[in-house]
């Protein structure tokens, strides 16, 4: 698993209409989010290696770029 480079959220497409409601598509992006998010975190929490931070995380073997867990909280090893 790669990190994506972009630092900020750029969506392609508006993320409210003039009257400040969501647009269609933000809407379809946030559900399609969802889905990835807990499709990983239901896969992974029993598997995944706990670890109170990175430098932990490393040398309970988990690869750079790799999910651990702080808790209940998953956490993508950087360093």
């Amino acid at each position: 698993m790669t990190l994506p480079s972009k630092i900020k959220f750029d969506p392609q497409f508006a993320i409210s209409d003039k009257d400040g409601k969501p647009t269609q598509q933000f809407r379809d992006y946030l559900t399609k989010l969802d889905a990835l998010v807990t499709a990983l975190t239901a896969t992974a929490s029993t598997s995944l290696t706990n670890a109170a931070n990175d430098a932990a995380a490393a040398v309970a073997g988990v690869p750079v770029g790799s999910l651990y867990r702080n808790g209940s909280v998953v956490q993508t090893r950087v360093v």
